[in-house]
């Protein structure tokens, strides 16, 4: 470093001008020997002030000085020179320790010194001096950033703390520093990072009373700017003068300048010079962190931005066939997360990572489809090579996401105290590097022919340091005219033929938001930037300082779920059952579809939660008024009429109006097999599961008919079975009756409900949820099965073990004396036992573990409590004092508490196979979750032509045992028959009469001993009995006096064991459903359940515990000429109902040593043209009648002799 003065020493304030604007005042004027900063030197010197000249050539600078001393006339005394070389910190730090000590002080700082930085288009812009050999410029892009920019950050770093109160710093940029300047981004770039380096260090400097502006000169009239002008010209390829009129245009002012006619013209050094005066005086005391544009009013926005104000949108971004570059330093977590988010929407994601570190920890979390390799954004050759390499291997990039090289937090601090190697940093990483790898994509796409899109790029910020975020500020300038330039030279380029398409690019601005979603946000918006067809012409894209507040919603992307927006706009939904499970999933998805939900259920506490989840995703998403969209009733049992109405009576308070009646509620049920199940557990069941759903039905109907439509929707089971197909449910038999109902109301009923009002079911298979896996520290439905399936496999072993004991000439009440004792050792080794029961005591004695007590105690209480019933049930203790002998106190020996009975390692095999066989089933392979159930159900409630249907969204579940309604052909076999000769039938029945009178003569007709008529009164039997010609003596009969167990209990006892039973309802179907004054109410409903579904498993519970039985089960008749207002639906909603019964319990009764066999008789058909409706076509019906009975009702082929004859003649439903 050289110095030159003609003076040592301060200046003497007597002997500055003494009218001057800047009289005592010190000022360095960096690059003052140029022809800008010459004329600024001139009207300082002529202001008074005491001018120092500060340039990198000390002849040049004092010849500068030399000239304007000459020039004004000052004092030598008032100008001096200072060597130094901006760029170089440590040089500056020298120069201004030399001003400092000759003066004491600085008052004014001109940054005016810089360079012109290459002039080429982004893609030829050199990087390296290697480059710069054949071309007419002399800098790097790194050696323009820092002769233009750090130059200025290096001054005030180094002079600041000499500049006291009232002190200016000017910062001279330019206007091209916020427009397109073809093919000057080296140039204006970091002109752009100065001006926003500027305000902040305004801000910094601002409470020590040193002043920090920026002026922004516009083209300076002078020959160089024309010369500028015109090669611009030609390399756009426009006519002469295009340039110089833009900029014209820009500009608001005409004036006359040195004598020519008033026009528009380009301002003139004076005029800058003459805005320096004025900022550095103290008439501009008032003035910081404040743009003087000298420009004659050019008119250029400050900033180009604007700001998201909704979420982005997803749902219509299909990303497939796109290749993507995300191009990131060392932010992992967020490069990820981008990288994933276009990976997700189908695109194929080169990663790029500036850090080695960052490359090798993401080796092990990259998403499906995002490939992951080094990109250092210095060495441009291995940029290119991986982009070649990706292209070759993939396709071409269309798009890129570009992150900062450092991530938040990297660079922090005051910016006018910033550390040397940090400047030096910055420098390097975050402008030079980001302008070569945009150089690297402008050549990479300048070439490419065959890319998917147009090329687009969004370079992302980081987000908020929490430390005010100065240097991403700086940054986010600096590429905002960076972009500016690209979209304007690849514009160029494109029109010129140069490229086959334009580069189109954004900056998404994060750091102006803390919030958690912020990523996620910008990452979706960067998304549909690149993917979509949009050109967004702000730049600067910003998110707001609060998502929820812009956009109304909480969460950052616009989810899949929210695909059903609107689909029931307005719709009013009560959904049974609403807070978990299936139930509570419709809830949300109805919710987000923008109906009125009304949840209800028992348990408050379970309503909240459910509520509380919906309405916050509700709020977060940004739907309004959701407080008053969603409510929770609780308390609701639906096995209660009376909850049920206040279900109906609340839904309307609240919202005036029902459309959708979502039956959701229900139980599970006993989980017994038929014999073991109580007649209240199945009355139960049926009221909670399928009562109150008519129930329901008949409250909202008469509304929806009012308001003109509805829609009511049953939510059943896969294994309520299809239409003519029942599916057979074992250990869940008043389950699968009440699912089954659910569907087969919707079947039989659709009818009766249009046009104004649909009715529809969903039938789904094992959920994927909560409920499968177990809630409150339950066990989950596998589990239960498994145990279930150990506990029947040995209540049934016993109990085979008795009968055939029995069999065998045993007495039961010794049987069950000695199986008291509940000790598998002594059983088994008293050869006093009838052999079924020592065989019983080893097979058990086997079956230990160590662990459990299962192989030592045959029975728990539980299941000993069970044995006694079913024995009791099938009149094996009639006579014997254990008829009446507490079923939960006869065992001697009962296992421990401490010690698990049943093996725990079998209970999870039996849980696994039950699993594996549902899984095998399964078309999809997996169970559906519940809300990928509740998705298709909220679809299916949209679609206003379909009704009377059952939509399965169950996985494509498949199971092998099923059993199709058929019609009846053919006759049984002569050998069949005679083997009823001498046996004994029942008849159970009233209502049926000339059918059972037919059914009654057939099997007088095979020589029975007799028939039995167990009828509801005398009357009945005596009907019956009239349409018996032959044989009326072998007619008996038996009045129930009570309950029909009793009723079958004294024909057993009277008459022995039965071949056959035929059982039919009591009372004929009510004709009414919801028209007319008097519709079916719910208790009516209820009544028609009693007498057609429960009268007939309470007589096949008990029947399937008797020997060498067969049951008959019959669904209802309607008479010829009646049933139109609803008993023809109603037969054939309990004709489809029964099937799923017949079906489930002729399989349990495959495990039961009786092997009774169940089928069922309709006499209903489901056209209501193809009924009799003559009496010949009536008494055809009933010919056809006693002759099925006879087919389902005559013993069949014993199962080890035919295994497949018995197997097809049990559950089968046949229709007359």
């Amino acid at each position: 470093m050289t110095t030159m003065s003609k003076s040592k020493g301060e200046v003497p304030a007597a002997q500055a001008s003494p009218n001057g604007r800047l009289v005592g005042k010190v000022a360095l004027i960096t690059g003052a020997a140029g022809n800008l900063g010459g004329s600024i030197v001139r009207r300082y010197l002529a202001e008074g002030a005491t001018v120092v000249m500060s340039g990198r050539d000390a002849g040049r600078t004092a010849a500068a000085m030399e000239a304007a001393i000459a020039d004004t006339g000052v004092s030598e005394s008032q100008a001096g020179i200072v060597t130094m070389d901006g760029s170089n910190i440590e040089s500056v730090r020298a120069g201004i320790a030399d001003v400092v000590a000759r003066h004491g002080r600085i008052d004014i700082l001109v940054n005016n010194a810089g360079s012109a930085g290459p002039k080429q288009v982004l893609g030829h812009l050199p990087l390296s001096a290697d480059e710069l050999e054949g071309t007419p410029d002399s800098e790097t892009v790194g050696d323009a950033a820092r002769n233009i920019m750090v130059v200025a950050w290096n001054l005030v770093r180094a002079a600041a703390p000499a500049m006291g109160e009232g002190a200016s710093i000017i910062n001279v940029s330019t206007i091209f520093s916020r427009t397109d300047y073809f093919g000057r981004a080296a140039y204006t770039v970091p002109k752009a990072a100065l001006n926003i380096l500027s305000k902040r260090l305004a801000r910094e400097l601002g409470p020590r009373g040193i002043r920090v502006n920026t002026l922004y000169p516009g083209p300076i009239a002078s020959e160089r700017i024309r010369t500028v002008f015109a090669a611009m010209d030609g390399l756009k390829g426009d006519a002469p003068g295009s340039t110089a009129n833009h900029f014209f245009d820009l500009m608001a002012l005409e004036r006359s300048v040195a004598g020519e006619p008033k026009a528009k013209t380009f301002p003139t050094p004076a005029d800058i010079a003459n805005a320096c005066v004025f900022m550095g005086s103290d008439e501009s005391g008032a003035f910081a962190a404040h743009d003087f544009e000298v420009t004659h009013g050019m008119a250029v926005p400050i900033e180009s931005r604007s700001e998201f104000l909704s979420r982005p949108d997803m749902r219509a971004m299909d990303a497939d066939g796109r290749n993507i570059l995300v191009a990131a330093g060392n932010q992992l977590d967020d490069a990820l997360a981008i990288a994933g988010l276009f990976a997700g929407q189908g695109a194929r994601v080169l990663l790029g990572l500036h850090a080695q570190a960052a490359l090798d920890d993401a080796a092990d979390r990259l998403p499906l489809g995002v490939t992951a390799v080094r990109f250092p954004r210095h060495d441009h050759e291995t940029m290119d090579g991986e982009l070649a390499a990706f292209t070759a291997a993939v396709g071409p990039v269309d798009g890129a996401v570009i992150l900062p090289t450092r991530g938040p937090g990297y660079f922090t601090g005051v910016l006018s105290g910033a550390s040397d190697a940090d400047v030096e940093r910055f420098v390097d990483d975050e402008l030079e590097g980001t302008i070569a790898l945009a150089r690297t994509l402008d050549r990479y796409w300048q070439r490419a022919s065959n890319l998917p899109a147009e090329p687009r790029v969004v370079f992302l910020t980081n987000p908020d340091d929490g430390a005010g975020n100065l240097w991403a500020d700086v940054e986010r300038a600096a590429i905002e005219e960076l972009l500016r330039v690209w979209r304007d030279e690849s514009r160029v380029a494109h029109a010129q033929g140069k490229t086959p398409r334009a580069v189109w690019g954004n900056q998404i601005v994060r750091y102006g938001n803390g919030e958690a979603e912020n990523r996620d946000f910008a990452a979706g918006h960067a998304a549909r930037l690149l993917l979509g067809d949009r050109q967004v012409d702000p730049i600067n894209l910003y998110l707001p300082a609060s998502i929820a507040k812009a956009t109304g919603a909480r969460r950052a992307l616009v989810g899949t779920a929210e695909n059903i927006t609107g689909l029931h706009l307005g719709k009013v939904a009560l959904i049974t059952g609403g807070s978990a499970g299936i139930g509570g999933a419709l809830a949300r998805l109805l919710a987000l579809a923008g109906a009125k939900v009304m949840m209800v259920a028992r348990r408050e506490s379970e309503l909240d939660a459910a509520r509380e989840r919906i309405v916050g995703e509700l709020q977060d998403i940004g739907f309004a008024g959701v407080e008053r969209r969603v409510r929770t009733l609780a308390g609701i049992d639906v096995a209660d009429m009376g909850s049920l109405r206040r279900a109906v009576d609340e839904t309307l308070k609240a919202f005036g109006r029902i459309d959708y009646l979502i039956n959701n509620a229900g139980i599970s049920g006993a989980e017994e097999m038929a014999v073991d199940m109580g007649v209240d557990a199945f009355r139960h069941t049926q009221f909670a599961n399928l009562i109150s759903n008519y129930a329901l039905m008949q409250m909202v109907v008469p509304l929806m008919r009012a308001q003109g439509s509805g829609y009511i929707l049953n939510v059943s089971s896969y294994f309520g079975g299809e239409k003519f197909l029942a599916v057979s449910y074992p250990n869940r038999t008043d389950y699968a009756v009440s699912k089954s109902g659910q569907r087969a109301m919707v079947e039989s009923m659709a009818r009766h409900l249009g046009p104004q009002i649909q009715i529809n079911a969903i039938a789904p298979g094992p959920v994927d949820g909560d409920r499968l896996a177990g809630l409150g520290g339950k066990p989950g439905l596998f589990d239960r099965r498994g145990r279930l399936i150990l506990e029947n496999k040995r209540l049934n072993a016993v109990h085979a073990a008795i009968i055939k004991s029995v069999r065998g000439g045993a007495a039961v009440a010794q049987i069950l004396s000695r199986l008291s004792r509940n000790d598998s050792v002594q059983l088994s080794h008293d050869r006093s036992n009838p052999q079924p029961l020592r065989d019983l005591a080893l097979a058990c004695a086997r079956e230990g573990d160590e662990r459990c007590c299962w192989d030592r105690y045959i029975l728990t209480p539980t299941l000993a409590a069970k044995l006694l019933r079913r024995l009791r049930l099938g009149g094996w203790l009639i006579g014997t004092d254990w008829q009446s002998r507490d079923e939960n106190d006869w065992l001697l020996r009962v296992p421990p508490d401490d010690v698990p009975w049943l093996p725990l390692a079998q209970i999870g095999r039996e849980a696994a196979k039950v699993r594996g066989g549902v899984l095998s089933q399964l078309h999809l392979g997996k169970m559906p979750t519940e809300t990928e159930v509740a998705q298709a159900t909220v679809f299916f409630l949209a679609d206003r032509a379909v009704s009377g249907e059952t939509f399965m969204p169950s996985g494509g579940l498949n199971v092998e045992r099923s059993h199709t309604e058929r019609e009846l052909f053919g006759s049984p076999k002569a050998e069949r028959l005679a083997q009823m000769g001498g046996k004994t039938v029942w008849l159970v029945g009233e209502h049926l009469a000339d059918y059972l009178g037919a059914s009654a003569q057939g099997f007088l007709d095979c020589d029975v001993a007799r028939v039995v008529l167990i009828t509801g009164s005398a009357a009945g039997a005596a009907n019956i009995s009239s349409y018996v010609t032959n044989g009326a003596d072998r007619v008996e009969s038996l009045v129930m006096a009570g309950e029909i167990e009793a009723a079958l209990d004294a024909a057993l006892a009277k008459w022995g064991h039965p071949t056959t039973i035929v059982s039919t309802p009591m009372t004929a179907l009510p004709d009414r459903l919801f028209d007319g004054d008097e519709p079916l109410d719910g208790a009516g409903f209820a009544d028609v359940v009693e007498q057609n579904l429960t009268h007939h498993f309470r007589i096949a519970r008990k029947v399937s515990l008797f020997d060498d039985c067969q049951l008959v089960l019959v669904s209802p008749d309607v008479p010829m000429g009646e049933g139109g207002k609803g008993a023809f639906a109603l037969a054939n909603f309990v004709k489809t109902t029964l099937h799923a019964f017949t079906a489930t319990i002729a399989v349990e009764n495959e495990r039961l040593v009786h092997q009774v066999s169940v089928n069922q008789i309709n006499l209903t058909r489901r056209v209501r043209s193809e009924e009799p409706r003559s009496a010949e076509e009536h008494l055809e019906e009933v010919r056809r009648f006693a002759r099925a009975v006879l087919l389902a009702g005559a013993p069949l082929p014993d199962a080890e002799d035919s295994r497949y004859r018995s197997r097809i003649y049990r559950g089968m439903s046949l229709t007359v």
